[in-house]
């Protein structure tokens, strides 16, 4: 009889570890972590503003426009014309007026701004009583 040695056959994981290290970079690398960014707030319906209250700025967006304490503002001046109001005074807090005929992101624009600026007392009605 002949005798028939067996090889030992050696699988090497080696290269297959360095693959799935290399993929786990590149995915790590390649993928965005971003916390989830969101706004909530709830709509007051029917809340009372007085116009003489030297605590609130009251920002309206009518049709589609920006009016501040009464001021017509231009899209390309809000950030200015809020940002100088809120300094000249000590308002505690901002009252956000939307219509019901203006465009959703001109509320987000506000919004924008009030967060790159850190402003936080912020409140929201659509019909109040003035």
């Amino acid at each position: 009889m002949i005798n028939i040695q067996k090889k030992n056959i050696k699988i090497n994981i080696i290269p297959l570890i360095d693959i799935i290290f290399l993929m786990l970079v590149f995915f790590m690398l390649a993928t965005n972590f971003s916390e989830k960014k969101e706004i909530s707030f709830k709509l007051k319906q029917n809340i009372e503003i007085f116009n003489d209250s030297q605590e609130n700025l009251l920002i309206y967006i009518k049709n589609n426009s920006f009016v501040i304490n009464e001021d017509s503002i231009e899209n390309s001046n809000v950030e200015e014309k809020v940002l100088s109001y809120w300094n000249s005074k000590n308002f505690k807090n901002i009252i956000i007026l939307n219509d019901k005929n203006s465009n959703l992101q001109k509320l987000i624009f506000i919004l924008d701004i009030l967060k790159k600026n850190e402003i936080k007392n912020v409140s929201f009605a659509d019909d109040p009583k003035i």
